[in-house]
């Protein structure tokens, strides 16, 4: 009996070799990727302190499901936490009307397969590199969120696109947001895959607008 081999691996490999990119290994164990915490603070001009700070970070890439070479898949977690509090020596002058606390995930992806032409695929990839977040909360209003069961977006190769992985707005002085172990997937992607953990911290009164940002080191998926 004569073995013949799937016309797509050989096309997918050679078109590996071409680019550079090393040929997918299912690794033993995938291990987790723990990032250090990040933190920042800043006073508002009516004398408001703003406290935002990203702990729990871990991203741990796994071996694609698919094995395939234009697939990347992993979780993620994270939590960021806020605070406002008067600012040492300040008594503030404006009440906060609006605080929003928001974390997001940044995937960047090298170069785009999805639409097979480059390796013969015909269209099977789809129209654009997609990436899919699943396990995360929908937008918060209010201290009420809705739970999703997943996010979906287009991704461009060369370009850097923010995911929501949650979004609460203060009733109190503090708040938090935690996401734990989200599975994160990304088709039609050559190349490395990076991802990047971003934190913002909004706050408004009546005469001022104050926003903090702060993000995990990049790592890849």
């Amino acid at each position: 009996m004569i073995r013949r081999t799937p016309k797509v691996g050989i096309v997918a490999a050679a078109a590996a070799a071409i680019l550079g990119i090393a040929a997918p290994e299912a690794p033993a164990s995938a291990s987790p990727t723990p990032l250090a915490s990040t933190y920042d603070s800043s006073v508002t001009d009516d004398g408001w302190k703003l406290e935002l700070r990203g702990s729990e970070l871990v991203v741990n890439p796994m071996s694609n499901i698919a094995n395939s070479f234009a697939s990347r898949e992993g979780w993620i977690s994270a939590r960021v936490g806020a605070l406002i509090t008067p600012a040492p020596g300040r008594t503030p002058t404006q009440p906060v009307n609006v605080g929003v606390l928001e974390q997001f995930l940044a995937v960047g992806c090298q170069i785009d397969v999805s639409d097979g032409a480059t390796f013969g695929f015909g269209s099977s990839f789809g129209p654009n590199a997609n990436v899919t977040i699943s396990g995360v909360p929908g937008v918060t209003v209010g201290g009420s969120a809705a739970v999703s069961p997943s996010i979906s977006a287009k991704i461009v190769p060369g370009l850097v696109t923010e995911i929501s992985l949650g979004k609460k707005e203060l009733v109190m002085n503090r708040a938090s947001i935690r996401a734990k172990r989200v599975r994160v997937g990304v088709d039609g992607c050559a190349g490395p895959t990076t991802v990047r953990l971003i934190f913002r911290f909004s706050v408004s009164t009546s005469t001022a607008d104050d926003t903090v940002n702060i993000h995990s080191a990049r790592t890849w998926l």
